[in-house]
């Protein structure tokens, strides 16, 4: 989303015949110097294509895998996983398996994964309706299921409606000076169902519905989502540096396609869409436990329906139609990281890439599994996009 990649004009001059073009040596010096000033200015100012900065950590061989599957592109840091049955290979370069990332819509799977642990519990039902979890709704909107919202067919807009006119254009500046973009309190986001307008329940990817069914499940459930993620997933699964934070300030922040700094991302009310902070290694922890089975509301991972014509959906999780072997994925982004997360169940196999610039890391798949179609992005938190607008991030 964000493209700040400056560009040179060439201007072609002719020299009338009868001018002379001769210059003195001390003009041609000086204009010398100032041109070489000038492309070193540039050079200072403006960010160039380049690899993974730093040291490389884990496996120097998987890294190389890793860096020749994503390509040159503006590119900081990287920390990767691959998982083959009980055995896991870490690599990275200038980052390794416990350090720090935006994940951006792999958040996703996290909400969907405690919509299905709800369900379990018998808190909640699949065909709960938002008017049965906010009784002041009314409406279309008031119809619309839990379940159509985590499978990504529920007519509710792709991204929460601005709160206010300032809100609004500052979320729009956002773009251009690499902030958050997502402003509104769980309550101001829950509040805007009011207003919104109920589409056709085709296969859409929605930021605001999967924000809507994070504060759906904390309502019910007496809970905040971030309380939630703690008490339900990653406690009790030993994912020590996984959490949904409560504010930008300490955190670290990640680049832009381009190589420009971008701030942090909390998204506010719509955390569930695309806030989580994790590491390569408790996400090989939360992607083992997904694929066999023991992570709690696990069965979120089963395909249900149809997305489009590469994938199937369960809630969250796509499931490739045209890959071999097929891979259970989902991506993120935000303003300032890319990240992918996939895997077979049949073969045991996984593969993890979180990268803090933000190019997208979704060829990652190919390291274990292949096909000329990539999974392809849809439409969300990435601006999905954490959520950003191009990923089902």
């Amino acid at each position: 989303m964000d493209s700040d990649d400056a560009s040179t004009d060439t201007i072609d001059t002719t020299t009338p015949p009868s001018q002379s073009t001769t210059a003195s040596p001390s003009r041609g010096a000086a204009a010398l110097v100032t041109a070489v000033s000038i492309a070193a200015l540039l050079l200072l100012i403006t960010p160039f294509p380049r690899g993974f900065q730093g040291e490389i950590t884990g496996t120097a061989g998987f890294v190389e895998e890793v860096e020749g599957t994503l390509g040159s592109k503006h590119w900081h840091h990287v920390a990767a996983a691959k998982i083959d049955g009980d055995e896991v290979t870490w690599g990275g370069v200038g980052a390794d398996e416990n350090s720090e990332f935006e994940i951006g819509s792999i958040t996703k799977t996290f909400t969907a994964a405690l919509f299905a642990d709800a369900i379990e519990r018998g808190e909640i039902e699949e065909n709960t309706r938002l008017g049965d979890v906010w009784p002041d709704l009314s409406g279309d909107v008031a119809e619309v299921t839990l379940a159509s919202i985590a499978m990504q067919r529920s007519g509710l807009p792709a991204q929460e409606p601005a709160i206010s006119f300032g809100d609004g254009l500052a979320s729009f500046a956002s773009r251009y000076i690499h902030t958050d973009p997502y402003r509104a309190s769980a309550a101001e986001l829950v509040a805007s169902l009011k207003e919104v307008d109920v589409g056709e329940k085709d296969p859409e990817y929605s930021n605001f519905g999967f924000a809507v069914l994070g504060q759906a499940v904390a309502a019910v459930t007496g809970s905040s989502y971030a309380d939630l993620v703690r008490d339900r997933i990653t406690e009790p699964l030993g994912m020590t540096s996984t959490y949904v934070p409560d504010s930008a300030e300490g955190l670290v922040h990640g680049y832009t396609a381009s190589g420009l700094p971008a701030a942090p991302w909390t998204l506010g009310g719509a955390a569930p869409a695309g806030a989580i902070r994790s590491t390569a290694h408790d996400l090989s922890i939360w992607l083992r436990a997904t694929m066999d089975g023991s992570a709690p509301g696990a069965e979120a991972a089963e395909p249900r329906e149809d997305f489009d014509e590469s994938d199937r959906i369960g809630w969250a999780w796509f499931t490739t139609k045209n890959r071999s072997p097929n891979l259970t994925w989902h991506n993120g982004g935000t303003g300032g990281y890319r990240s992918f997360l996939g895997f077979d169940p049949e073969s045991r196999q996984g593969i993890i890439v979180l990268a803090d610039s933000a190019n997208s890391v979704d060829d990652a798949a190919d390291l274990i599994s292949s096909d000329d179609m990539l999974p392809q992005s849809g439409a969300h938190v990435s601006q999905t996009h954490g959520p950003q607008s191009g990923d089902r991030s």
